[in-house]
């Protein structure tokens, strides 16, 4: 799987393959991910795939906030360079997370596969998150029925990231909750500061 920092197709569907088998209880689900130092830095790249959605999902913006909608090209320019700014972040941030939890916890041998899966995991929550917000622009779905669906799955996405995170750590309850119930967290907090930014 050795290349350049943007995984190829044939990586990407065999890591997602290996999400879905962890999903599903399935440790051998692993063993689809690169697991070698070339696929730690290259599951970074994942972000080039979710790049496209993430774009899409951050212009939601505008219709919670229509003043903030950018009108010339340069406004338009400015807040998709800060989104992905704050998306880089998004990414990054937590890898430094899993990589602190880890030596604190003993278990720094398991982070540089809980780090890629993490950043692979990052594609799939992304491809997630563009269904309730796609209903939002293209359905007559009321917002209050459209902030139901998106909290559904939200809470789904978290089930999920718990689930690969247990299957991760070979099992273990306590590490599983902290890690999920600190990714949350530090993905609320980017995502406050980046609305808050954007919508200055």
């Amino acid at each position: 799987m050795a290349g350049g920092l943007v995984p190829s197709r044939l990586e990407a569907g065999r890591s997602l393959a290996g999400l879905f088998y962890l999903i599903l209880g399935n440790r051998d689900g692993l063993r689809l991910f690169d697991l070698s130092a070339d696929g730690f830095w290259r599951s970074f790249g994942a972000f080039f795939w979710a790049w496209p959605v993430q774009c899409f999902l951050w212009t939601g913006i505008w219709r919670a906030a229509p003043e903030t909608r950018p009108e010339s090209a340069q406004e338009i320019f400015r807040f998709f360079l800060v989104s992905t700014g704050f998306d880089v972040a998004a990414w990054v941030l937590p890898a430094l997370l899993l990589l602190a939890v880890c030596q604190l916890f003993g278990i720094s041998a398991k982070a540089p596969r809980l780090v890629i899966v993490n950043n692979w995991f990052g594609l799939l929550s992304a491809y997630i998150g563009f269904f309730p917000a796609a209903l939002r622009y293209l359905t007559p779905v009321s917002d209050t029925a459209n902030a139901f669906i998106s909290l559904g799955v939200y809470a789904f996405v978290i089930w999920l990231y718990y689930r690969v995170v247990r299957m991760s750590v070979e099992g273990d309850l306590m590490i599983s909750i902290f890690i999920t119930l600190m990714m949350v967290m530090a993905g609320l907090t980017v995502s406050e500061i980046a609305f808050s930014a954007l919508t200055r």
